[in-house]
């Protein structure tokens, strides 16, 4: 393969990954990730920038050293003392300079021509009792190409240093090669030794084939360059950057530390997913259940009315028995002509008392059975109530507890579930949902006796006995409509079967229209009373309508973030080997 074409194919990959990072870049901003803002920025930076080599290992292991030796110049100060005060990025210059870029980090310019591919990142140890030294270290570690792990050739064997390998290596999955520094401190047979056992090391720590070296920056500055080990490291450097391979290597490096961000992400980006996969169900169930609840509340008044109709069937036959037995010719008669004299013995009387009689009676009859559909009808909605707060308790622990992510809609979702079971808590004595049901149009209102499902059996009985007076008052004055005062018997004779029989013909009636009336009005109060439950969760179903325009988006990125990061890095790992 021409070099030509191998540039062709590394240029592809890199404006591919520079895509994919500012997706990357994107993603952050939706989950309100600062820090991922800031590493994909800078490996976009970084792929267009020199290789990348970071100096890592523990205090006095000889890492200014080795970077002096390997740079033959005093970059970095050594002394007794830890002297890496500060982290130090090494590049091409023509012209030197030293500048802060901020607190514990400096960059310094050089005039020497390896600069020219490489730049070297020095960093104090990774036992520093500094905490920003740490912090600032890990920034770079995202972004190195190649990492110099630094030991100290007496006594490689520190577990702070081989701790520290693990977030270069396993966490960052990042190139490291081995050296051990001050190898003139130690026999050669010794040396040999920790050799050997640094890689055995190394394969503990999952990296196969490890590369170490054995270094003396003091034999290198006294002029003992064949056995200081500085030759090799420069050889290795050379080939890598004159073959390519460096510029391979970067692009596989910025590849797999993307790829290890987005596997970050992927734990909280799956448990978003469920949660609002769940706060949607949890709307459907709610939805679905109401629904239910509000088919068997009304499959509950339907026999409740039809029990009521058959008592009223069964009253109103005796109703029509005394009607006849009290409406005989002689007992008109004598009403009426006492009527003349004495008005609370009148007909008319007789009539008004004989309703209001006929009201008491079937009041008391149906009473019962109301109270025990009511007592059905109330009971079948508090379940209902009882059931979807504990729908709401169930998702109340699903909540995301992540550093990666913060979508500000989310900061809510508790905020908005317990304020809408605070909502169904009062429900059952709340007078304000009294108050709804006494809105209705037939200008009922019932007392507030117990709370608001107390109020709910009464209101059932004040339809019923709305509806009673209605088919009775109907009835007599259907019966007796054009009748007008009854004075003579011969004319109460005369309309005495037809009475009688407009008068049952009426009840028979209004046993239909009580049947239809009651239905309508407790349907009516039905209607009145789930419309309220409903209301109480459209805080909720608004909530989660806004949680998916929230998060739908970011789901979606990962997910083609994700494949194409997937198949980037499969693709660069078969072309680029």
């Amino acid at each position: 393969m021409s070099n030509q074409i191998v540039d062709r194919v590394l240029q592809k990959y890199r404006s591919d990954l520079d895509g994919l990072l500012d997706r990357m870049q994107q993603l952050a901003a939706d989950i309100n990730n600062l820090e991922l803002q800031r590493t994909a920025d800078s490996l976009r930076k970084n792929i267009n920038e020199p290789f990348l080599f970071v100096v890592v290992g523990e205090v006095k292991a000889g890492k200014s050293s080795f970077v002096n030796a390997l740079l033959e110049a005093e970059v970095c100060a050594t002394d007794i003392e830890p002297c890496t005060d500060s982290i130090q990025q090494i590049v091409y210059a023509r012209n030197k300079f030293v500048r802060e870029v901020e607190p514990n980090l400096r960059k310094i310019g050089l005039p020497i021509n390896i600069l020219k591919d490489i730049s070297i990142v020095d960093t104090p140890g990774t036992n520093t009792v500094i905490k920003e030294h740490q912090v600032i270290t890990e920034r770079y570690i995202p972004n190195s190409d190649l990492t110099f792990f630094v030991l100290f050739a007496k006594n490689p064997y520190q577990k702070s240093a081989w701790d520290f390998l693990d977030y270069v290596s396993a966490q960052w999955r990042k190139k490291v090669v081995f050296v051990l520094q001050q190898k003139d401190l130690l026999r050669s047979t010794d040396l040999v030794k920790n050799i050997e056992r640094v890689k055995e090391y190394a394969h503990q720590k999952q990296i196969q084939s490890p590369i170490v070296f054995a270094t003396s920056a003091e034999l290198e500055f006294n002029d003992e360059q064949e056995n200081s080990g500085f030759k090799e490291i420069r050889e290795y450097i050379k080939n890598i950057v004159s073959s390519g391979e460096s510029y391979k290597i970067k692009l596989r490096t910025v590849s797999q530390t993307t790829q290890k961000i987005i596997e970050a992400l992927n734990d909280d980006i799956q448990r978003l997913g469920l949660q609002l996969s769940s706060d949607k169900q949890t709307v459907e169930n709610i939805k679905n259940k109401i629904e239910a609840g509000k088919k068997r509340s009304g499959f509950e008044i339907n026999n409740l009315v039809q029990l009521l109709c058959t008592r009223y069937e069964n009253i109103s036959a005796r109703i029509k028995r005394e009607f006849r037995d009290s409406f005989s010719v002689f007992t008109v008669i004598r009403r009426s002509f006492i009527g003349l004299f004495k008005k609370d013995a009148s007909m008319q009387a007789w009539i008004e008392e004989f309703k209001k009689r006929c009201e008491l009676e079937l009041k008391s009859s149906l009473e019962e059975i109301s109270r025990e559909g009511a007592q059905h009808f109330v009971d079948g909605i508090r379940q209902l109530l009882e059931g979807l707060s504990q729908d709401l308790s169930n998702i109340k622990t699903d909540r995301i507890q992540s550093n990666n992510i913060s979508i500000k809609i989310l900061e809510r979702r508790q905020e908005v579930i317990e304020s809408v079971k605070l909502k169904v808590e009062q429900l059952l004595s709340d007078e304000g949902f009294v108050n709804s049901l006494n809105s209705n149009a037939d200008n009922m209102t019932v007392e507030i006796v117990g709370g608001a499902f107390a109020a709910v059996g009464g209101m059932i009985l004040n339809v019923i006995e709305f509806a009673i007076a209605d088919a009775i008052l109907n009835a007599v004055g259907f019966a007796f409509a054009g009748v007008g005062v009854v004075v003579f018997a011969v004319g109460i004779a005369w309309q005495r079967r037809r009475i009688i029989k407009k008068f049952e013909d009426a009840l028979d009636n209004e046993q239909d229209k009580f049947q239809s009336d009651v239905t309508a009005r407790l349907n009516q109060k039905l209607n009145i009373i789930y419309e309220e439950v409903e209301r109480i969760f459209v805080e909720f179903y608004d909530y989660v309508e806004r949680e998916e325009q929230a998060i739908a988006p970011v789901l979606n990125k990962y997910k083609i973030i994700q494949k194409d990061a997937n198949e980037l890095e499969r693709d660069m790992a078969i072309r680029l080997k």
